[in-house]
Formats: structure tokens, C-alpha cells, sequence
């Protein structure tokens, strides 16, 4: 008995405080979290810029224009407040948030694969592609899947004791993380399918004659009280800036559904090891009917669709689809166990045998081929860093200019507000967020943003990112500002006497 309870103390320390601390500590000392001036060059800044403001005493919706729901900037902007307005502050509480998610998937994972299963597939996730970057960039992206992570996390519990605690709190979770970003809203469809598969599964031989309906209604109930909570104190029920400004014509228009196609295809090159991982564990999956397992696939399936539908697709939405597919990798992983405890189990790899290869050999190949690549992937992750820093350069110039003139100046006018972060001068509100979809879908007009020039004649202006920006401004610029300074990051320019 001494012993058991000892096995489960050892697991409990390690996947619940060895796991989330090593992650959380090894991504301060493999990423440059201070030496990078940005990770991204639009949404570290706009979200950095509208705590800054908030914390200020602007209003978020009614003074700063914003297009994102806003429990990420409030919170932000809490602990900005609570532990000091710098960059690596800020990074820090994005690792908090992924190191969420990744203890959330390792609990997943044990539930349904075992624990050795967990550990790989929670390292195969840490090093799939732009995870690291994206788990210190401050974006709200992440924090969102991280919350929706530990939703399900907590939903898997219910299948397991079948309580109503668990339920309120995985939909309370779901809320929370759709008040971060709307975009995992796609997972409440694929939760209350879960909720109905129960009944059609092994699992539903341990429920308790409940009302499913009840149990689907009060986790329903859960996300909407909550969101709608939040929604009203923080008065961003605004479907203007909130929806319209996404799904409008002009959106659609100003991107191309091709590009959508490409990148959302390219993305599942980017971790080919895992796809080919997950090739097997998708097939043995619907092969077997094990659909308490299915929900990897549902969810693989259904951003895809959405992706190749929605414009514009970043880079950042692989997120959406590096954890599902690392999720059916794990799997795959497990299915070549078999294979390997075949006695010279590396015969089946020659030339005349390939084509007799079993699906779990097929898995253990693919195996074979992760571990190659994973030292290239963690050098390319060095590369990318080294980048990072090398670019840093021209930013840290820009800013040191800015600096120099910070007394003079009361308002700052960019179009790349990370600026504004890091030498603490003040935006006008209503352009804090010129995010590529405001600009590229015309939604911001020059009209606009000469009446935003009029209203707070600023000092300094520094024009980076945006050509449009650029063209709007220009002649603007050429009558009342003069140019000071230029390089590859921005043009910086002072206010005429």
C-alpha cells in the first residue's frame, strides 16, 4: 500500500510540477525573451499598446478602437501594473499561459494514451514548429487555446466521474478562453458532440442514468453565462468591432482565398514527421471504431475546413492545427510499439519488404524519422532566434531615436505601436490597433487618420510596416514633419516648429 501511494506521489509531483516547471524554465534559456525586440511585427505591439492605454485610463471599444474580445488586455495590463511595464514582464505571462497548455495536454494525453505516451507527445508539441516562438510572443492566440486546453482537460474528468462540478467549471474555462479570442469557438460544437458520443460508448456503460440534455444544457449554460459576464462589465458586446471587422466584404476582398489554401496546406509540411505519425493512428482509430478517441480527428478536420474558408490565415493559426496533430502522433507513437518488440523488427525496412509493412510498422518508420529530425528542427529554432536578434538592431535604433525626443512629446503616431511600448509615449487611441486586416481592407481611410493627425498633432511619427500607411501619409507628412531618420525597420520623423 506504502508503495502504491509512493508510485503516485513520484507522478503526481512529476507531471504536475517537474513537467510544467522544466518547460516554463528551459523556454527562458533556449529563447531570447529579452534580446528580441519583436517575435511578431504587428500583434506583439498592438497587444502591448492597448494594455498600456488601458492601464491609463482608456476605455477599450468607446476610446481605443479594438477588434479582439478583452479579457487578454485587461489582464495584460494587470500585470504590466503588478510586476512593471517591460517586455520580458509580458513575455512571461504568455509562457505562463503556454506552460497552461502544455500541462494541460499532458494530462490529456495520460487519460487517454498512459504516461510515458504523455511525456513524448508533450515534447513533440514543445518542439513543433513556431511553438516556442509563439509561447513567449505576447499574442493572445495562445492564451486562448491554453484555457480552451485545460477546458478539455477538465471535460475529460467528467467522463470520468460524471459530475456536474466539472462541467460548469470546463465551461466556465471555454468562456474565458473565447473572451481571450473568438476563434475557439469551433470547439463548442466538437464538446457537445462529445457530450453525445457518451451515450454510444464504453464510457456510457459507467454513467449513471442522468439526463444527457441536462448535462449538455448546463455546460451551454456555463459558457454563456460567462461570457456574456464579461461581455457586459467590460461593455464589448460590440459585434461592430468585433465581428463586422473580420467578416466584412472588404475583408474578403483585400485577401486571397488561394493564399488561405496554401499556407493552411503548408502547414501540415511543417511538422511532416508528425503527419506521417498520425497517418496510421487516424486509420487505426476509424478502423477500430474507438470514437472515444475521435476527438483529435473531429478537431483536425474541422479547422481545416475552416482555414481553407477564412481569410486571411496566419502563421499563428498553426497552433490550431499543431495540437490536434501532435495529439494523433502521440497515438501513432503508441501503435509502434508492437513493431519494435519484433526480434530483428529493422528487416521489415529493407527494399522487397516494404511493401508486406503493417500500420504499426508504418507508425514505427515515421517514428524513425521524427527522431532523425529533430535536432534539425531544434537548429533551425537557433537559426530563427539568431535572426530575431540580428534584426533587432534596426528596431533598437528607432526606439533609442525616439527617446531622445520623448520630453518634447506628448502624442506618438505609428503604425508599429511596439514602439510606443518600449519608450512609454502615448498613441491616440483610435489608431492603437492599425492592425494588416484594419489597413489592408481599407477599413482605416486616409480621411480618417489625417482627422486623427488634426485632432492630436503629434510630435514624432515613425511609419514602418504598412505601404499604405505609407501613401496615405505621405504628402501629410512632407508639409508639417520633417525626416529625421531611415532604415530597413521604419521612417522617423519630428514635427515642424
Amino acid at each position: 500500500m506504502n508503495e502504491i501511494s509512493s508510485i503516485q506521489l513520484k507522478n503526481f509531483l512529476f507531471f504536475n510540477l517537474f513537467i510544467p516547471a522544466s518547460f516554463f524554465l528551459f523556454t527562458i534559456y533556449f529563447m531570447p525573451i529579452e534580446q528580441v525586440f519583436q517575435f511578431d511585427t504587428s500583434d506583439e505591439g498592438i497587444e502591448l499598446i492597448k494594455a498600456s492605454l488601458h492601464l491609463q485610463g482608456f476605455a477599450m471599444y468607446a476610446d481605443i478602437w479594438n477588434d479582439q474580445p478583452p479579457l487578454s488586455t485587461i489582464i495584460l495590463s494587470f500585470w504590466l501594473d503588478l510586476f512593471g511595464k517591460s517586455i520580458f514582464a509580458a513575455r512571461l505571462l504568455t509562457l505562463s499561459f503556454s506552460t497552461i497548455l502544455v500541462w494541460s495536454f499532458c494530462q490529456i494525453l495520460r487519460i487517454y494514451l498512459g504516461n510515458f505516451p504523455a511525456i513524448v507527445g508533450t515534447l513533440l508539441l514543445i518542439i513543433s514548429c513556431n511553438f516556442l516562438r509563439l509561447s513567449i510572443s505576447v499574442m493572445i492566440g495562445l492564451p486562448a487555446l491554453a484555457l480552451a486546453m485545460l477546458s478539455i482537460y477538465i471535460f475529460t474528468l467528467y467522463k470520468q466521474k460524471f459530475s456536474f462540478l466539472p462541467i460548469i467549471i470546463s465551461g466556465s474555462l471555454l468562456a474565458l478562453s473565447l473572451q481571450i479570442k473568438l476563434f475557439t469557438a469551433f470547439l463548442v460544437p466538437l464538446i457537445i458532440f462529445e457530450f453525445v458520443q457518451l451515450k454510444f460508448t464504453k464510457y456510457s456503460q459507467q454513467q449513471p442514468k442522468q439526463n444527457l440534455f441536462l448535462d449538455i444544457l448546463l455546460w451551454v449554460a456555463s459558457v454563456s453565462f460567462v461570457f456574456i459576464i464579461i461581455g457586459i462589465l467590460c461593455k464589448s458586446l460590440n459585434s461592430e468591432q468585433l465581428l463586422q471587422s473580420h467578416l466584412e466584404t472588404s475583408v474578403k476582398t483585400a485577401f486571397s482565398k488561394e493564399n488561405s489554401l496554401k499556407l493552411t496546406l503548408l502547414f501540415f509540411l511543417q511538422d511532416f514527421d508528425y503527419l506521417l505519425l498520425a497517418i496510421p493512428a487516424i486509420i487505426n482509430i476509424i478502423k477500430k471504431r474507438q470514437w472515444e478517441k475521435s476527438l483529435p480527428i473531429i478537431w483536425l478536420s474541422t479547422v481545416f475546413i475552416l482555414l481553407i474558408n477564412h481569410r486571411p490565415v496566419w502563421y499563428h493559426h498553426y497552433l490550431l492545427i499543431s495540437i490536434p496533430l501532435t495529439w494523433l502522433a502521440t497515438y501513432g507513437i503508441t501503435l509502434s510499439s508492437d513493431f519494435f518488440q519484433q526480434s530483428n523488427w529493422y528487416s521489415h525496412f529493407k527494399p522487397n519488404r516494404l511493401n508486406k509493412l503493417t500500420l504499426s510498422g508504418f507508425a514505427a518508420g515515421s517514428l524513425i524519422f521524427s527522431i532523425l529530425v529533430t535536432p534539425i528542427k531544434l537548429g533551425v529554432i537557433q537559426l530563427e532566434n539568431h535572426r530575431y536578434i540580428e534584426k533587432s538592431q534596426d528596431n533598437i535604433q528607432l526606439v533609442n531615436l525616439v527617446l531622445e525626443h520623448k520630453k518634447s512629446t506628448k502624442w506618438f503616431f505609428t503604425d508599429c505601436p511596439i514602439y510606443a511600448f518600449y519608450s512609454g509615449l502615448r498613441v491616440p487611441p483610435e489608431i492603437a490597433v492599425l492592425s494588416h486586416i484594419r489597413i489592408e481592407s481599407k477599413t482605416i481611410t486616409r480621411e480618417r487618420l489625417l482627422s486623427v493627425f488634426e485632432t492630436y498633432n503629434p510630435e514624432q511619427v515613425l511609419v514602418c510596416k504598412s505601404q499604405t500607411i505609407h501613401e496615405y501619409l505621405n504628402s501629410y507628412l512632407d508639409e508639417h514633419y520633417l525626416k529625421i531618420y531611415q532604415n530597413h525597420a521604419g521612417t522617423h520623423y519630428l514635427l515642424k516648429n
